[in-house]
């Protein structure tokens, strides 16, 4: 009964950007169900180009959240698509209210958020990988399960512009390494002193040139850490997403924080290493081909953005040695 109703979907997950590519498995089982349907995304428009050419979408609505009038906007948005079904990912006041004045007949969010109440259908998360918890709230769609790779397409012209700053660069190493070391949320960034010592050991004994991307407000601080290192590693501070996706695509391997470019990563199926500090596994796939580096303490996980101890213990403690044991054997099993 409920396939019959549904004509037009519209998904919400405005940020960010590990979240909205966690969410594209959920896209690509939800247009397998309905091959006719029209299917929308809302995403805050510093992550469309994450959506942008995303096949199993029809449109990507943009909420900007520097528009002046941008809560009218967007809500004009919304109801002009006219959406039968609304799934929405995050449920805050924002989103739960967006999902109420959209018009559609059918509501569906997760049991377990404050917000549940305003939702016609409810769905407690299930999975050991956020990718197939976000599947799992399409069951009472009769969507029990799918693929769970994750999908960002670039255009070419992302890939002929990266090949240009490699060529410029003078990198045509045959093991290329993405390092992103620096996140917004301190009790996330491992010390950026520590990946300069894993990019100087890369450098070393496995002959890798080592690539830092980082966002311009960054640039500064990745000057200074590789004025320190023993090796010149090249830093990457102008990249768009597509860029980003591209070079991330281009490398043998990923090394970072919990953060975005992770994801990416993982969406270009290429091998991440990633340093999780205060984050649970539940953000990597269980796959051989993305590895994690974490203390075991009786605080963490705990995803807190600010760390209550006077010493961020799962960041600190865990010391380039023992990142360095993990990833060198991984860097053995994946060459």
């Amino acid at each position: 009964m409920i396939e019959q109703e549904i004509k037009r979907i519209l998904v919400i997950q405005l940020r960010q950007m590990g979240d909205v590519l966690l969410t594209t498995p959920a896209l690509r089982a939800l247009r397998k169900k309905f091959p006719d349907a029209q299917i929308a995304f809302l995403v805050d428009k510093p992550f469309e180009p994450l959506l942008r050419h995303n096949p199993d979408l029809s449109m990507v609505l943009v909420r900007d959240p520097e528009e002046k009038f941008e809560p009218i906007k967007t809500i004009q948005s919304v109801r002009e698509f006219k959406p039968g079904l609304v799934i929405d990912y995050l449920a805050n006041p924002r989103t739960a209210l967006l999902t109420a004045l959209s018009g559609a007949k059918i509501t569906l969010s997760y049991a377990n958020k404050p917000r549940s109440l305003f939702y016609k259908l409810k769905v407690f998360p299930a999975g050991e990988y956020v990718a197939e918890e976000k599947l799992s709230l399409l069951k009472p769609l009769g969507i029990e399960a799918g693929d769970l790779a994750l999908v960002f397409r670039y255009p070419a012209s992302a890939d002929e512009n990266v090949a240009l700053l490699l060529k410029e660069n003078r990198i045509d190493n045959n093991f290329l390494v993405a390092l992103d070391m620096f996140h917004k949320r301190p009790s996330r960034q491992w010390p950026i002193s520590y990946f300069m010592e894993i990019a100087d050991r890369l450098t070393e004994k496995f002959n890798a040139r080592v690539v830092i991307t980082c966002l311009p407000e960054n640039r500064i601080r990745a000057e200074h850490a590789v004025s320190r290192a023993r090796h010149k590693h090249i830093i990457f501070s102008q990249l768009d997403l597509f860029e980003l996706a591209a070079l991330i695509h281009r490398a043998k391997l990923f090394i970072g924080g919990d953060a975005g470019p992770k994801h990416i990563a993982v969406s270009q199926n290429t091998p991440s290493f990633t340093i999780l500090g205060p984050s649970g596994n539940q953000w990597t796939p269980r796959s051989a081909l993305h590895e994690t580096a974490y203390l075991e303490l009786d605080c963490r996980p705990c995803g807190e953005h600010q760390c209550p101890k006077p010493e961020i213990l799962c960041q600190t403690r865990l010391t380039p040695d023992m990142v360095w044991e993990r990833l060198s054997e991984f860097i053995k099993r994946q060459i």
